[in-house]
């Protein structure tokens, strides 16, 4: 009996070892450096690729001084950024990096010396009495850069649209005259920033370029501007065309938060 067992037993361990042993497996393991936030969206460790790119999001909050033809203002803005970051250096110890940024200021203030730029007369604009907002914009550039250990240098080139209200003085008494108009246009140029550990960024942006004013439909003319005769000065409605190069110029800072 004894010999039976010990022989059933051989038998299931010769079965064991020539079918259940387990599959000798391998497994890669990359140094790519430690990095706080982001995504690589190049590779996954099952494929063994090398991760060649970082995913970046931002949301940022600052202020911009704006000069739009004849007039300038202050703002308040919000934006959103994302782009890609090279994990290698290319040049240098250079990273390279490549995205898009929104902005979107809010004008509070219209500074002092501001002149309408629909009106023939081209009269200053009322400051003191303006109500709510003077206008509001949305940037939406492209960016191209390089970054060496946190600060960066890129370029920007893409489009805004500014939806502006502008406030004007008069005589008579009740709610002071107000004309909305629409402005779009190319805008270009560039900023520089400094990355603190890949959580907080600190940035200067410049955009210009020659904006037109819109006319038509998206020229809003308030009862108190009739009122006043404004309806007949504005430049659109003599010429029946748009208002063509308009300058605008944007220095815009922000710090952000990186996610």
């Amino acid at each position: 009996m004894k010999k039976t067992l010990l022989t059933c037993l051989c038998a299931l361990l010769s079965l064991n070892l020539a079918f259940g042993a387990p599959a000798k497996t391998t497994k890669t393991n990359k140094n790519l450096g430690k990095f706080t936030k982001g995504s690589v969206v190049d590779g996954t460790p099952a494929t063994g690729k090398v991760r060649r790119w970082y995913f970046f999001n931002e949301g940022s909050a600052g202020s911009s001084y704006t000069f739009l033809g004849k007039s300038q203002y202050l703002s308040v803005d919000l934006g959103y950024s994302l782009y890609l970051r090279s994990i290698e250096s290319v040049l240098g110890g250079m990273n390279f990096m490549f995205g898009t940024e929104i902005s979107v200021p809010m004008y509070l203030k219209v500074m002092p010396n501001s002149k309408s730029n629909i009106l023939s007369d081209h009269r200053y604009l009322e400051r003191q009495e303006t109500e709510g907002l003077a206008g509001f914009g949305v940037e939406l550039p492209l960016m191209i850069g390089l970054e060496y250990k946190g600060f960066y240098i890129a370029g920007l080139a893409g489009y805004t649209w500014l939806f502006m209200k502008d406030t004007y003085k008069s005589a008579n008494a009740g709610a002071y005259p107000t004309i909305q108009t629409q402005y779009d246009g190319i805008v270009y140029g560039g900023g520089i920033g400094y990355k603190i550990s890949n959580i907080v960024n600190f940035g200067i942006r410049y955009t210009g370029g020659s904006l037109t004013n819109r006319e038509g439909a998206r020229t809003s003319i308030s009862p108190e501007a009739n009122r006043d005769n404004l309806g007949g000065m504005v430049i659109t409605n003599q010429t029946g065309r748009p208002i063509y190069n308009i300058p605008y110029h944007r220095i815009h800072a922000f710090i952000s938060i990186i996610f």
